[in-house]
């Protein structure tokens, strides 16, 4: 029954070519059956160098990450090394052995296949349209998806310049390199199953390869080892043009992230005719997917706050990388992306982290530096802050977001770079969010009302307090320096079809008074490897809204997703205040909210009987794979 509620919901065009597509099904490549991989005798060509005064290096993480250990959907640092050596298909092992003979002697290979919260491991030695992984065994694949993006190499790049021990660094680098070539034979167990994980991996692997032949004046990353490296990101980029996650033209942000691989590999082996022809179509698809996937407002479709984020990062990096091949783009584009930053800017709350609304798996392209890697919990400027990417966008357009890239000079650095300094022209008009100006309505005389007041730590002064709206998105944001209060309605009937990344967070909302939390979305905790959980934090009864027994907002089909139900609507914008209607199987609820100098106010109007259920919910999850205890 499922299967045929999300037939229903797909567009009539992309619903026949999936049926065509499940009777015809393409041929699949027999990775088992043959070696793919081989040597290169084309060299890279060089992109990005970073100014040494803008690293900011932690020893800890470098430590860390030279012994194999990672903190990845975890409060603490785990062992990654394998117990004893991978066991291969019969196809590969006599090119990987090839390869592990460049490997240092004293090296501890990595376990690239095993979930480490589960121990479930992989098998490496069946393709990766093969894998199983049992449900029953709680067993969650991004565990292994996430190392082997390889996001820690360009922070390894970085701290190598000005390292004491900087041979030993760039051993590592070549070691793992080396180890992951070896270990997992192109199209071979987990780490092949996702496009777009090997889009990102690829792309991190160009970036800390320009950056380590840069300082590498000890000859270690040879001629040998770039010959491996090389014919490396040539089978990432093949395989991505041919496992393209185009969805027969329902993508979402996966296909960005196989358009931006493609883009990376592009600009590093720029004299290849073939992978040039591969870029040529990923500027072209990335142009009409910004269209696709991010509203007039700027806000992104996918109905996720975090996920926004994701593929605005996506955009960014691809249009850097665009300028650089001599893209010239529409104004409605650049409008578009430079909506998209603003949209970032003002949803953010005043300690520059953003509110959970919708789906959160704490993915990015890159982490540059240890001091804005959101796995680190003790970190201010982790988790959920996006100042950082805001700074890239300052890179991209020129006397704009320069506050976040004072702070962060690395990441606007890096986008001029890519974008060989050439730089966006700015909209015509200035970016000015909708104000939602609506006019007093008499929607509010249903039979059942609860009034409920939020007390403030401190008093506050409203009238420094600014509104901002993102109706396409279905975002509402009151904010000033001490002050924040942010509402979703996101409820678009333009969102991705499958509103897989929504939440029934409707006319809930996140609260910040002086910096200090007093209501927070729970966040999403985990995908496949709880599905009770997944979907319990999706609920209703996860937000801050109302329940009517019995009732979602949207019935739950699959674990990615929903029944498109609800409905939203602003009804009143006035002076620190705003009333929202949500509809959804016969239930009508109202919500207005008053924003007073000691507290929130907060009255619910509904056609049922119902209870207000803020603050209800006792878990919190701070990012993906990490779960607590909800502070009351």
């Amino acid at each position: 029954m499922s299967q045929l509620k999300i037939a229903f919901q797909l567009p009539f065009g992309v619903l026949v070519k999936r049926i065509i597509r499940r009777l015809l099904p393409a041929k699949k490549n027999n990775y088992h059956l043959k070696e793919w991989r081989g040597v290169a005798e084309e060299k890279l060509s060089p992109v990005v160098e970073f100014k040494k005064n803008q690293i900011v290096v932690n020893q800890f993480f470098v430590k860390n990450y030279l012994n194999h250990q990672f903190k990845i959907f975890d409060k603490d640092w785990k062992d990654r090394n394998a117990s004893q050596k991978p066991i291969l298909n019969w196809a590969h092992q006599a090119f990987s052995e090839k390869i592990i003979a460049h490997v240092s002697s004293n090296y501890q290979f990595i376990n690239w296949q095993l979930d480490v919260k589960s121990g479930f491991e992989f098998d490496v030695t069946k393709p990766f349209y093969q894998q199983v992984a049992y449900k029953e065994k709680r067993i969650d694949v991004k565990n292994c998806w996430e190392l082997g993006r390889l996001q820690h190499l360009p922070q390894l790049a970085l701290a190598a310049q000005e390292a004491e021990n900087k041979a030993e660094i760039i051993q590592e680098f070549k070691n793992q390199c080396l180890d992951f070539i070896a270990n997992n034979p192109v199209g071979m167990g987990c780490q092949w199953m996702c496009a777009m994980d090997v889009g990102i991996r690829v792309s991190n692997l160009l970036v800390a390869y320009d950056i380590f032949k840069q300082v590498d004046e000890f000859g270690i990353l040879d001629e040998t080892f770039d010959t491996f490296f090389v014919d490396n990101v040539y089978q990432h980029g093949l395989f991505i043009y041919n496992h393209i996650e185009h969805k027969e033209g329902a993508a979402g942000n996966h296909y960005l992230f196989n358009l931006v691989g493609l883009l990376f590999v592009a600009a590093y082996l720029s004299q290849n005719k073939e992978v040039q022809q591969w870029g040529d179509f990923a500027a072209n698809e990335i142009q009409k997917e910004l269209e696709k996937q991010f509203f007039n407002d700027g806000g992104n479709f996918e109905g996720s706050t975090t996920y926004h984020c994701l593929s605005t990062e996506a955009m960014l990096y691809a249009t850097a990388i665009l300028l650089r091949r001599g893209v010239t783009f529409s104004e409605e584009y650049t409008n578009r992306l430079y909506r998209a930053g603003c949209f970032i800017k003002d949803v953010m709350k005043p300690n520059g982290n953003l509110p959970q609304f919708g789906d959160n798996d704490s993915g990015r392209l890159f982490i540059l530096r240890h001091s804005d890697n959101y796995r680190n919990q003790d970190d201010k400027e982790g988790l959920l802050n996006y100042e950082s990417l805001l700074a890239g966008f300052a890179g991209l357009f020129e006397n704009t977001f320069d506050e976040f890239a004072i702070k962060h000079p690395l990441n606007k650095e890096f986008i001029e770079q890519l974008a060989n300094y050439t730089k966006c022209i700015l909209p015509t008009m200035n970016h000015q969010p909708s104000t939602d100006n609506h006019q007093p309505s008499t929607n509010n005389h249903q039979p059942n009302t609860e009034k409920t007041t939020l007390k403030f730590p401190v008093n506050i002064d409203t009238t420094l307090i600014q509104h901002y709206a993102y109706p396409d998105f279905g975002i509402y944001v009151f904010k000033s320096t001490s002050f924040y209060l942010a509402i979703s309605a996101i409820a678009n009937k333009k969102m991705h079809h499958s509103w897989g990344h929504a939440h029934n967070d409707k006319l809930s909302f996140e609260l910040q008074v002086n910096n200090e939390d007093i209501v927070r979305d729970p966040g999403t905790y985990t995908y496949s490897a709880d599905p009770t959980l997944r979907n319990e934090f999706r609920s209703t009864k996860a937000h801050h809204g109302i329940i009517v027994d019995g009732v979602e907002q949207n019935k739950i089909i699959d674990l990615f997703y929903m029944d498109r139900e609800v409905r939203c609507s602003v009804l009143e914008v006035g002076l620190n205040k705003i009333t929202l209607k949500a509809n959804y199987y016969g239930v009508e609820h109202v919500r207005k909210f008053e924003i007073l100098t000691d507290s929130l106010l907060v009255t619910d109007y509904c056609n049922q009987l119902f209870k207000v259920n803020i603050n209800q919910f006792n878990k919190y999850s701070p990012m993906y794979g990490v779960i607590e205890t909800m502070k009351s």
